[in-house]
């Protein structure tokens, strides 16, 4: 009976212990300007970025989110042996994010187009791309060639 309740002991400890180590603060941007001039600057709140290559599945990743207390960004890329996050990924995504210049009113073409070429990926075998925008809406843009 006692190896019941200490086997029963150390899953829900294990189980704990994943589930704090999950919950990192790793994707926390904490050097940035404030919500208003993000959104300003880049025309969004949010922005969650996938594109696969026929040589490579998930090639990028750019995740970007604007909370109403915290900034989280992420950036990997495999073409370009990047893997950040929280500080060093705003750093790389900002010049990126100000450049595209990205609007509610955009094509889908124009925006595939803008992003995948900002990113370096114009020959992608398939482009995700979810954004929320500073007025609320939210558009996905996909594409596969």
């Amino acid at each position: 009976m006692n190896t019941k309740k200490l086997s029963l002991y150390a899953t829900a400890l294990l189980s704990t212990a994943l589930v704090l180590g999950a919950c990192t603060d790793k994707e926390i941007v904490k050097n940035a300007p404030t919500n208003e001039e993000i959104q300003s600057e880049f025309g969004f709140r949010s922005f969650d970025l996938d594109i696969d290559t026929v040589k490579k599945r998930d090639a990028i990743e750019a995740s970007f989110d604007l909370d109403m207390s915290e900034i989280e960004a992420e950036y990997k890329n495999k073409l370009n042996n990047i893997k950040l996050s929280g500080d060093k990924a705003y750093s790389e995504l900002q010049p990126i994010f100000k450049e595209l210049g990205l609007t509610t009113d955009m094509s889908r073409e124009e925006v595939i187009e803008k992003v995948s070429k900002a990113f370096g990926a114009e020959d992608y075998a398939e482009f995700d791309l979810e954004i929320e925008f500073t007025d609320g809406s939210e558009q996905e843009f996909s594409d596969m060639k």
